[in-house]
């Protein structure tokens, strides 16, 4: 019973694996930048539904564009090791 457990264990972490590759590999081709004005918009919708206070929009720019820059650097680095 044991060693059936563990059999399906396996399995499902190498599942997952080849899931989360085919993902990443998946994904670099379909990055999307999303603009400030497309921030600004989806922002207003959010405060007006009640989901943020409308604290420092410039603030959560900022942080969300850094984000964005992060996620290319990265992005690019897996697509270069991919290309050695």
């Amino acid at each position: 019973m044991q060693v059936a457990l563990m059999i399906v264990a396996g399995v499902a972490v190498f599942a997952f694996g080849i899931a989360m590759i085919w993902y990443l590999f998946g994904r670099g081709s379909q990055v999307v930048t999303i603009s400030e004005e497309d921030f600004d918009d989806a922002y207003d919708k959010l405060v007006a539904e009640g989901e943020i206070v409308d604290d420092d929009r410039e603030a959560a720019w900022r942080e969300f564009h850094a984000g964005q820059v992060m996620n290319e650097k990265e992005r690019l680095s897996w697509e270069e090791a991919a290309d050695e």
